[in-house]
């Protein structure tokens, strides 16, 4: 297989899963090169001339192939100094009724804040609000570790901080619905051998590596 693969990917599945490994998956197939593309917004394949594209959630264009890779464990953090502050909320009814800052992923579009929580009578939709906002999930992350806010993050991306102590889980009581990472392609795209050797070593990495950053692998 040979020639260039055109790929796009949210920022924090991107920055810590994807492209980590690519330099892998060039070594294995010298004749392939990566265009990485990073970027929250909503990518549509035809026009931008995309191979793949990686997501966490629902899609929503019913006409594209999904692969899915894995369900991914969310979990609501905070800094111990934070939590000596505001306290700890031990529910989603909590984080409405206490005074707490809620860090807010500005998804493009989005009109609301909405945190999906598995209470003990099943799924619920808690609205949040908060003075901090960004399209960037990282920086979520950095605030929560300052100690400005409660961030929902996937476990992968915050396991670290959760492992060292800088982090630590909030609202246990009603913890994030997973979300699932997947990855699109046209039917004309999945058929190009190169894509495929592409998305299948992703999958197989990828999932591999989801499991290593849930609490019961450590």
């Amino acid at each position: 297989p040979r020639g260039s693969l055109f790929v796009a990917a949210p920022l924090g599945v991107g920055r810590r899963l994807i492209a980590p490994r690519v330099p892998e998956f060039l070594e294995i197939y010298p004749e392939i090169s990566v265009r990485l593309r990073l970027t929250d917004r909503k990518v549509d394949l035809a026009t931008e001339g995309l191979d793949l594209a990686f997501f966490l959630g629902q899609p929503e264009d019913s006409n594209l192939k999904i692969r899915k890779i894995a369900d991914v464990q969310r979990v609501l953090v905070a800094a111990p100094s934070y939590i000596v502050e505001r306290g700890m909320p031990e529910d989603g009814n909590a984080l409405l009724e206490g005074n707490h800052e809620c860090l807010n992923l500005r998804y493009p579009g989005a009109t609301e804040f909405q945190w999906n929580l598995l209470t003990p009578e099943g799924p619920k939709r808690f609205r949040v609000s908060g003075r901090y906002e960004c399209d960037d999930a990282d920086v979520l992350t950095d605030w929560a570790l300052a100690g400005h806010g409660i961030a929902l993050r996937p476990v992968f991306a915050v396991s670290e901080h959760l492992k060292s102590g800088a982090l630590v889980p909030v609202a246990e009581a009603t913890p994030p619905e997973p979300i699932q990472m997947a990855c699109l392609f046209t039917h004309r795209r999945g058929q190009d051998p190169k894509a495929r050797l592409f998305m299948e070593f992703m999958v197989e990495r990828i999932s591999a590596a989801v499991r290593e950053t849930l609490p019961e692998a450590s």
